[in-house]
C-alpha cells in the first residue's frame, strides 16, 4: 500500500531513494559526487546505497557520462508492471497450494470437504469472500430467494474490476421480480454473459470451476445459511451441473449492433423477453407498458418476422442477428 512514509513504496522503492531520484531528475546529468549528496543532506556512502537501490528499480541507468535517472513514466510503469506480475503470480501459487491443501484435507479429513456458514450476516461475508478469491471465473445460477443485494453487486463489481470472467444463468422467476431486470441488463453492459432457463434446479455460485457455494436454508424468503464446497469431486459436478445448464439456456444480451434501426428500446427489450419464457403479464410489468400495448407489439414483431408463433419468431430473429 501506498502510504505517506514514501510515495513509491508499493513497488518496492523506499522513501530516502525517491528523494535521491528527484533530486536527479531536477540536475540531469550531475555527478553523483558532485554536490548531489550536499542537496539531499544524505552521506557519501548511503547515498551510494541509495542510487543502487535505484539501479536496481531500473529507475536510475550508468552510461558513459555517468549515472543518468531515467523518464518516471517509463521506469516507474516498468516498476508497477512487475509488481502487478509478482502479484498475478503470488496468487496463482496461492490458488495452486489451495489445491494441495484441500487434496491433502479430502484424503485425511473428508468430513472438511464442506463448510456449513450459520447466519444470513455470516452467509454474505462468505459469498464475498469466495468471489473475491476468484482468480478466473465466477459462475452463477440465481433464482430467489436472495441475501444482501447490495452485497452481491459490490462482489460482481468487484469481479469486473479484476477482469474475472463472470457468467450467470437466471430462472425466469429472478425476470419476474420488479426492477430485476434492469439490473440484469446493467451487469451485462458491465461485461456479464447471461442466459435464461425456464427453472434453475438451485441456486449456486462456483469458482474458478473448483470451489461453490449454494443454500443450506431459507428462513421468510431469506437464505440464513449456506454451505461452501471446497475443491473435490463434488465441487466439479456442481461446476459440470452449471456447464450443461449452460449450453441449453437461452442467451440475454443487450448488443443491439444486428437490430434494425427502426425498433425502439421496448420492442429491443421485447425481443429479449420473448425468450426468457415470461409469461405476458411480467414482460409488460418489466418493460412498463400494459398488457392491450404488449400484445400489439407481440403481434407487430410476429408480422415483421413473418412468423406465426413465438418459437417461429425466435429462429426467424436469430436467423437475422436481432437476438
Amino acid at each position: 500500500m501506498i502510504t505517506s512514509d514514501g510515495p513509491l513504496d508499493a513497488v518496492g522503492v523506499s522513501a530516502a531513494a525517491v528523494r535521491v531520484y528527484r533530486a536527479m531528475l531536477r540536475s540531469p546529468g550531475r555527478p553523483v559526487d558532485g554536490g548531489l549528496a550536499e542537496e539531499v543532506g544524505i552521506p557519501g556512502a548511503r547515498l551510494a546505497e541509495l542510487v543502487g537501490e535505484l539501479i536496481d528499480a531500473e529507475l536510475v541507468e550508468l552510461g558513459d557520462g555517468g549515472h543518468r535517472a531515467r523518464d518516471p513514466k517509463v521506469g516507474i510503469a516498468a516498476l508497477v508492471r512487475g509488481r502487478q506480475e509478482a502479484l498475478e503470480h503470488a496468487l496463482q501459487t496461492a490458488s495452486a497450494l489451495a489445491a494441495e491443501y484441500a487434496e491433502g484435507i479430502a484424503r485425511g479429513e473428508p468430513s472438511r470437504l464442506a463448510e456449513v456458514v450459520d447466519g444470513e450476516r455470516a452467509a454474505v461475508d462468505m459469498m464475498m469472500e469466495l468471489v473475491g478469491s476468484a482468480t478466473r471465473e465466477v459462475a452463477v445460477l440465481d433464482a430467489p430467494p436472495y441475501v444482501d443485494h447490495d452485497a452481491s453487486a459490490k462482489a460482481e463489481e468487484s469481479a469486473f474490476a479484476r477482469n474475472i470472467r463472470n457468467r450467470a444463468i437466471y430462472a425466469t422467476a429472478a425476470l419476474e421480480l420488479p426492477g430485476r431486470y434492469d439490473v440484469i441488463m446493467a451487469a451485462i453492459r458491465s461485461g456479464e454473459q447471461a442466459r435464461t432457463v425456464a427453472d434453475v434446479p438451485l441456486k449456486l455460485i462456483v469458482v474458478d470451476g473448483e470451489r461453490a457455494l449454494l443454500p443450506l436454508s431459507v428462513r421468510e424468503g431469506r437464505i440464513h445459511s449456506v454451505i461452501v464446497v471446497h475443491p473435490s469431486l463434488l465441487a466439479s459436478a456442481l461446476a459440470a451441473l452449471f456447464e450443461s445448464l449452460w449450453e441449453r439456456a437461452a442467451p440475454l444480451r443487450t448488443d443491439a449492433s444486428g437490430l434494425p434501426d427502426d425498433l425502439d428500446d421496448i420492442d429491443r427489450a421485447l425481443l429479449t423477453l420473448l425468450g426468457s419464457g415470461l409469461k405476458d403479464e411480467a414482460m409488460a410489468r418489466q418493460l412498463g407498458v400494459s398488457a392491450r400495448t404488449l400484445g400489439r407489439r407481440i403481434t407487430r414483431l410476429l408480422d415483421r418476422l413473418s412468423a406465426t408463433s413465438r418459437f417461429q419468431a425466435g429462429i426467424q430473429a436469430s436467423r437475422r442477428g436481432w437476438v
